[in-house]
């Protein structure tokens, strides 16, 4: 995932879902979906200055809780960081 470019973050908080669009290395729109929101943090304070790329991924990594935990660090600085019953990954993160 790392330069693919963060598009947009959707919370349906009724039906507790995370919806995370990236475009990646070829310009597509691929998705991240998290069911079952427990967390969700999403700070901005661009300390490494302003980007919209991810630099790394961590997980999704299983919980002792059984929940899934996930953090997109990106280019700035700044992770967003996510707790869900499932996490769903795009099909290919070999780009």
């Amino acid at each position: 995932m790392h330069d693919w470019t963060l598009v947009a973050l959707a919370v349906d908080w009724e039906e507790g879902v995370v919806t995370i669009t990236l475009k990646n290395s070829r310009s597509e729109d691929v998705f991240i979906v998290a069911d079952g929101l427990v967390s969700l943090i999403v700070p901005r304070r661009e300390a490494w200055g302003g980007s919209v790329s991810v630099n790394a991924m961590e997980g999704p990594r299983l919980l002792t809780n059984g929940d899934y935990y996930l953090a997109l660090e990106m280019q700035f600085g700044d992770r967003i960081e996510l707790e869900a019953r499932t996490i769903t990954l795009p099909v290919s993160l070999s780009e």
